[in-house]
């Protein structure tokens, strides 16, 4: 027992010795903590305690303990939100996915002119303004006029399509704007990872006789893995904190059929007045996501080791 507490002190001791040599790099971290402090840590103890009264924004804070959490847990509209967000990361994620890494393949390709043109203009839609493109998407997709339903009639005499109008189809509409704004960023992701493939890979598959499907499929995509990884956690983050797609685009209609879940708590602040439920709804949201990232990190890492 006496060892063990000198090998204790020993081990505390060389910790405090070493802390205090390298002092001075402690130092130059000390304002990334003091802001991680004051702009993460506190933000997100304080909204804890929020979630805990019955806080509307103006009037004093009533504790009322889990009270919002049993109502989120017995509101239906929280439910079908949650469901709506569920389905949007189905219709996003797998389809982005893929495009990115179509998109990827064809600007790493050496026949391509141009490259870094066509890389900027793959990342024009990511960095134009999110009410923009909206608007862009309601012209596009608007019932009576809209570019697409002409294009449907004129070609296969089609009659208009309530792509914004219908509960069926309003999802598909936010789903499609969003690919087309975000799948740029995550090409040019995916093209950074190709473009660290051993060029001696792809020369090796090419003395063996390896078609360019074959290669792509069978080198390039299992080389790939942590960006496609990488591309799925962030799309899937980004998926169940998106607020601006909906809002700009859909309003959460028709009959709260495009209403994601970070949409409702957006309702319940700012329109509804529920700070509290609010908060409670964003603490459940970020228990779903770190359950839900950490099952994608346990599956990826299950079938690398393997």
């Amino acid at each position: 027992m006496k060892h063990k507490s000198v090998r204790s002190a020993a081990k505390k001791h060389g910790v405090w010795a070493e802390i205090k040599r390298n002092k001075h790099c402690y130092l130059w971290l000390t304002p990334f903590f003091f802001l991680f402090v004051f702009l993460c840590l506190y933000p997100a103890c304080y909204g804890f305690y929020v979630s805990l009264t019955n806080y509307d924004g103006l009037a004093r804070m009533e504790f009322i303990g889990l009270s919002n959490y049993a109502k989120a847990f017995g509101d239906p509209k929280f439910y079908s939100s949650l469901w709506n967000t569920v389905v949007l990361w189905a219709l996003i994620v797998p389809a982005r996915t893929v495009l990115a890494l179509l998109f990827a393949a064809m600007l790493n390709s050496g026949k391509l002119l141009g490259r870094k043109v066509y890389q900027s203009i793959v990342l024009l839609p990511y960095i134009t303004a999110v009410a923009i493109v909206a608007i862009v998407f309601r012209i596009v997709l608007t019932t009576e006029g809209g570019l697409v339903n002409v294009m449907l009639g004129d070609l296969f005499g089609i009659g208009p399509i309530g792509w914004l109008d219908t509960t069926a189809l309003s999802k598909v509409s936010v789903a499609l704007m969003n690919i087309w704004r975000m799948t740029g960023y995550f090409a040019l992701v995916m093209l950074a990872g190709m473009q660290k493939i051993p060029r001696s890979v792809h020369e090796a598959a090419l003395l063996d006789g390896v078609g360019p499907v074959r290669k792509f499929f069978s080198i390039t995509v299992p080389l790939m893995m942590p960006e496609i990884f990488f591309v799925s956690l962030i799309s899937t983050i980004w998926i169940f904190q998106n607020v601006s797609d909906v809002m700009v685009l859909t309003q959460g209609g028709p009959i709260n059929s495009s209403t994601t879940l970070v949409y409702y708590l957006y309702q319940n602040a700012y329109e509804y007045g529920k700070m509290g439920y609010s908060s409670a709804l964003s603490f459940i949201l970020f228990v779903l996501l770190l359950a839900f990232s950490g099952l994608l990190a346990k599956h990826y890492y299950r079938d690398m080791e393997g």
